[in-house]
């Protein structure tokens, strides 16, 4: 075919993505870039480069853009203008979303690059018009993925309410299923003998261990010996304490579908499941109870080399989904990280509490500090006996527990009807709970110093006048990270803002003290 002499000739980048590989050969992007080069070859560009996102979603949730290192490569090619041009099978390989549109944009405009994909002519991002045509496309692009989303949840909802296999990798204990026919009906999961005599035996030992650690095997014993035997996971990896504590805990061993809700992280169980139970309803209740005992968390227990580490670990919260922010995420050769759990905020940890401590400094050394954060006086709450308060948990929970097996039994138990009677007794156990938190909590700080006491507040505010930087390091050097969080704990509510988003302007620097919030209160809770 005759080259076409109308466009100049450029450098261009091909860009290619899928957004899901299932078995890693990459023939979906290889067809798109024989596709992009043979557009290229018609044009007379030059190929310079091209950047594969590979099994990586374009569609960005809670508000974050989807990462896509490939793509983020393209733009800096564009920017550094070792490209002018992009070559692309369609738009929604680009962009799915206008958040992810617009550094294009305005990479574009700064660059006079073009972009071009293979399905229709060239994408005008140089003009107003271009710009809004390519806005709406992001829209409508935005609109199929969560359309379909929605007929997806729909879709796992009446599937979980009819008591079908909700589809995935298979649990252990059951065979794996055949690949279903279209219109075929459902599947149902069928008890793998082998496996299914091996959480028998766990639970049993389980349970054993519980009554007398002399006896039975714990979590970890049962995880080497399934081990050492070459028994994996239905994924072919080893177990793990985790992984096996969710296997046990599970539901489905009991014949009952369990939902999580992926907004509120709360399991609830929907109704029974098509498949036969692999444990009988009073062991598996037994070895829930068992597993998920609050006294066996270790966390606060931990070995010295597992102590926390990093002052706002469980400490720190993030501004959109006010879940607690932890350490983690470290590179190689960097520093560590606090992370929110749900990825909206990622953060250098050493810089965050150097900002933190020296706030937190600077106001204990002012003259209204002791009174700003001391409780005002207040009688002890009446009419909170912890017997009745225990007896009230202790009888909800066997109703709830006893509502479970009866509608195990039922087969035509209404669904609707669990559900709201569960979600009554689900919200009164709350209530209890906290009722009897707060009886502890006003009893221990009846007898308890205050987290101030330990503090030598003249000494402090000696040195912050002099040097606050010295202060710090005697306040680091004074209080352990026990007693220091314990007093962050006590006194502020930090939230972390995310970062500066793309590149970071010239001479800006890396850290924003802005990005740090402190909200002061007063050892009992209330506002300063």
């Amino acid at each position: 075919m005759t080259q076409n002499t109308t466009n100049p000739q450029r450098k261009a980048v091909i860009y290619t993505r899928i957004s899901e590989d299932r078995d890693g050969g990459q023939l979906g992007v290889g067809r798109q870039e024989e596709a992009c080069r043979k557009l290229a070859s018609d044009l007379g560009w030059v190929v310079v480069g091209v950047k594969v996102d590979d099994d990586k979603t374009a569609y960005g949730r809670n508000g974050m853009r989807a990462k896509r290192p490939a793509y983020a490569e393209l733009l800096d090619m564009l920017a550094e203008r070792r490209a002018d041009a992009v070559l692309v099978w369609h738009t929604d390989r680009l962009y799915r979303q206008a958040r992810d549109l617009e550094p294009l944009i305005d990479v574009v405009e700064r660059t006079g690059s073009v972009v071009r994909p293979v399905t229709h002519g060239e994408l005008d991002l140089a003009s107003a018009s271009g710009r809004m045509v390519a806005r709406i496309l992001a829209s409508v692009s935005t609109h199929e993925i969560e359309h379909g989303r929605e007929r997806m949840k729909a879709k796992h909802k009446e599937k979980r309410q009819a008591g079908h296999f909700p589809g995935g990798i298979r649990g252990f204990g059951h065979k794996p299923l055949k690949k279903r026919a279209p219109g075929a009906p459902p599947q149902v999961p069928q008890t793998d003998p082998r496996e299914a005599a091996l959480i028998e035996r766990a639970a049993q030992d389980v349970l054993a261990y519980a009554a007398d650690p002399s006896t039975g095997r714990s979590l970890g014993a049962i995880c080497r010996d399934w081990n050492e035997r070459k028994i994996r996971t239905p994924r072919g990896k080893e177990w793990g304490i985790p992984s096996l504590r969710v296997m046990l805990t599970g539901a489905r061993l009991a014949g009952l579908i369990e939902h999580t809700d992926p907004e509120t992280k709360q399991a609830e169980i929907v109704g029974p499941a098509s498949w036969e139970p692999l444990l009988d309803m009073e062991t598996w209740q037994a070895v829930r109870q068992v597993l998920r005992d609050p006294s066996r968390n270790t966390y606060t227990n931990r070995p010295a080399d597992r102590q926390i580490k990093y002052l706002g670990t469980g400490l720190y919260r993030c501004p959109k989904c006010s879940e607690v922010i932890r350490a983690g995420g470290a590179h190689k050769g960097e520093g560590q990280r606090y992370r929110c759990t749900a990825g909206h905020v990622t953060q250098y940890a050493e810089p965050i509490d150097y900002v933190v401590e020296r706030v937190v400094i600077a106001r204990l050394t002012r003259p209204d500090a002791r009174a700003a954060f001391s409780a005002p006086e207040k009688s002890a709450p009446a009419g909170l006996s912890m017997e009745k308060l225990n007896a009230s948990h202790a009888a909800l929970n066997a109703r709830l527990e006893g509502l479970v097996e009866a509608f195990a039994d039922d087969d035509e138990s209404d669904p609707v009807e669990f559900r709201k009677a569960s979600r009554t007794l689900r919200t009164r156990i709350a209530e209890i709970e906290q009722q009897i938190t707060d009886a502890v909590t006003a009893a221990a700080s009846a007898r308890e110093p205050g987290p101030l006491d330990e503090v030598d507040m003249p000494e402090l505010v000696r040195r912050h006048e002099a040097d606050p930087d010295d202060a710090l390091a005697w306040w680091r050097e004074t209080l352990s990270l026990d007693s220091r969080r314990k007093i962050l704990a006590t006194l502020a509510v930090v939230t972390l803002q995310p970062g500066r988003r793309g590149r970071r302007p010239a001479g800006a620097p890396e850290f924003d003290p802005e990005s740090v919030r402190i909200h002061w209160v007063r050892t009992d809770g209330t506002e300063v």
